[in-house]
């Protein structure tokens, strides 16, 4: 995620430190555990503040009082893992109204009665105390909360994929069209994947059922099955945690750790820029960054692409969550607040992580983005995309969905995949019972570092 290095420090200079008392005196007090750099803080990468522009927080402040007439103080820190909140949480070491979890976790956490619920109702996709994202959330987006159960305990806040960046100058978009590529010795030392449990195993789990997804996209190709069908034995077969599952998983790893340059969990993302090694395993939002610091780098590097491999993968989701005990209500204000599609805007402008938000203001930054101009002698050529899947019901009458993209297989796709795209993407689920068996296999994977 974009500025980590930076994000600790910052918490102790912009933002009120959680264990020292406030010295000026608030109606009333949030507390915000967050991603590390995982929202607008008004500051640039070198530490200064952005010239004209505010921090998302301060301008929360502003809004409550403009609400409620009364002041509101944030405390605002982050974490770097699902796992390690999950575990500060249990423990009883963290207290907050709001944290941020991924889907797997929001799932594990729900299970455990560790949240407080939203007053939602089901069958009009909305909550009581949320106009903003009632009006403003992507229909896509809200759809998927419900069928995966995470409505009840989750706002989402970004969404994306799971793919490769890598270095378009040495490596093509075939080359990497299948997960194996990681195990093959031909590119020994060329790859990194994430020190992140879950982020890693799925990509064993797609290497060991290779032959299994091959199959079944060709049946969705040949239309012998439709696409829900698709993507719900996908996502069984990207969820598979049995024993054998796992064995067959150890087995993998080991054999990739012979042949990867490493691991890492956020510096890829700027190693892969100074051509440290020449692809990624990377969530889309950080290859956004990472193809847009390549782009504007001296650093003679090679321009960077983005690309989903084709037996699948997954896309994922961070939701905003209520640990038991928090302010509901205070809660409720800062999400609504994060919900309008400027404020939106405003954080996926500074991030590079798509909002769970459409809206005017969100589709009027991807175009002022993405849209070839119409002044280009080959605008007729280039590809159209159709993103009413993510944008419908929620854009102005008469603004269509649609997109000229001179620009293929980069910031734009990683950002907005087709819908097409999105079929063979599947949820991570929690593992219930199986995951203390899975991180034991991850333990001793790392150890054979």
């Amino acid at each position: 995620m974009k500025k980590t290095l930076f994000a600790l420090a910052l918490a102790s200079i912009l933002l009120p430190n959680l264990t020292s008392c406030e010295n000026i005196i608030t109606d009333d007090t949030i507390t915000i555990y967050n991603w590390e750099d995982y929202i607008n803080i008004g500051i640039d990468d070198d530490g200064y503040y952005l010239e004209d522009e505010t921090s998302v927080l301060d301008d929360f402040k502003n809004y409550y009082y403009e609400q409620t007439g009364r002041t509101i103080t944030v405390n605002y820190a982050t974490f770097s893992t699902n796992e390690d909140v999950y575990n500060q949480l249990k423990l009883g070491s963290l207290k907050a109204d709001l944290i941020c979890p991924s889907d797997y976790m929001i799932q594990k956490m729900a299970k455990e009665n560790m949240l407080e619920e939203f007053d939602y109702d089901l069958a009009n996709q909305s909550y009581k105390l949320l106009p903003n994202y009632n009006k403003y959330a992507s229909k896509y987006i809200k759809d998927l909360f419900d069928e995966n159960n995470l409505s009840k305990y989750s706002i989402p806040y970004t969404w994306g994929t799971m793919g490769f960046t890598y270095n378009m100058d040495q490596l093509t978009e075939e080359e990497l069209s299948s997960w194996s590529v990681m195990w093959d010795s031909n590119y020994k030392g060329k790859f990194t994947v994430k020190d992140s449990v879950r982020d890693t195993y799925f990509t064993a789990v797609m290497y060991v059922y290779k032959d299994e997804l091959v199959k079944l996209k060709q049946d969705y190709q040949n239309n012998i099955i439709d696409g829900d069908t698709y993507n719900s034995k996908l996502a069984e077969i990207f969820n598979r945690c049995d024993d054998q599952t796992l064995e067959k998983c150890r087995v993998a790893l080991i054999e990739l750790k012979n042949n990867i340059y490493g691991l890492e969990v956020d510096d890829g993302k700027t190693e892969i820029v100074k051509g440290t090694y020449l692809a990624s395993l990377a969530w889309s939002g950080d290859s956004v960054y990472s193809m847009d610091e390549a782009d504007d780098s001296e650093i003679e590097g090679g321009q960077l692409g983005y690309v989903i491999p084709e037996e699948g993968s997954n896309i994922w989701f961070d939701g905003w969550v209520m640990p038991k005990g928090a302010n509901t209500n205070l809660a409720a204000y800062f999400l609504d607040f994060l919900s309008l599609p400027s404020i939106a805007a405003k954080n996926m402008d500074y991030t590079g992580y798509t909002s769970a938000i459409a809206g005017d203001e969100i589709w009027e930054l991807v175009n002022s983005w993405y849209a070839a101009s119409e002044d280009d002698p080959d605008y007729d050529s280039y590809d159209e995309v159709d993103l009413s899947y993510f944008f419908g019901g929620t854009l102005s009458d008469g603004v269509e969905a649609k997109i000229k993209v001179e620009e293929r297989g980069r910031q734009f796709d990683a950002q907005y995949p087709s819908e097409e795209t999105v079929k063979r993407c599947a949820i991570m689920q929690d593992f219930g019972a199986q995951t203390d068996k899975l991180n034991r296999m991850w333990t001793d994977f790392k150890a054979a570092f």
